[in-house]
């Protein structure tokens, strides 16, 4: 289930809610129900119903990225670059 919840949550972070709601909405409503399932102690049922809503979130996000969505939180943070130091002189 916390595959399940990250694949939702990286289709959220592209927006994927408003790129591809069909597959974004099909993962709310299998995550929904994997939860339900699982509170109930019908593990096996909870497992598919997960994995069903990782599919569906991965596809949305793919599709969000595929119309141009970008990913903000993993992109790298710029770095400046670093002066060197001057070299200390020689005394004699």
């Amino acid at each position: 289930m916390a595959n399940t919840a990250a694949a939702i949550r990286a289709a959220r972070e592209v927006k994927a809610d408003t790129a591809a709601p069909e597959f974004y909405r099909e993962a709310q409503e299998w995550f929904f129900k994997a939860n339900q399932e699982y509170r109930l102690k019908n593990f096996k049922r909870a497992r598919e119903a997960a994995d069903r809503a990782r599919i569906a979130a991965e596809k949305a996000e793919f599709q969000a990225i595929l119309g141009g969505a970008k990913r903000g939180s993993l992109q790298p943070e710029p770095v400046a670059p670093v002066e060197p130091s001057p070299a200390p002189e020689a005394t004699p």
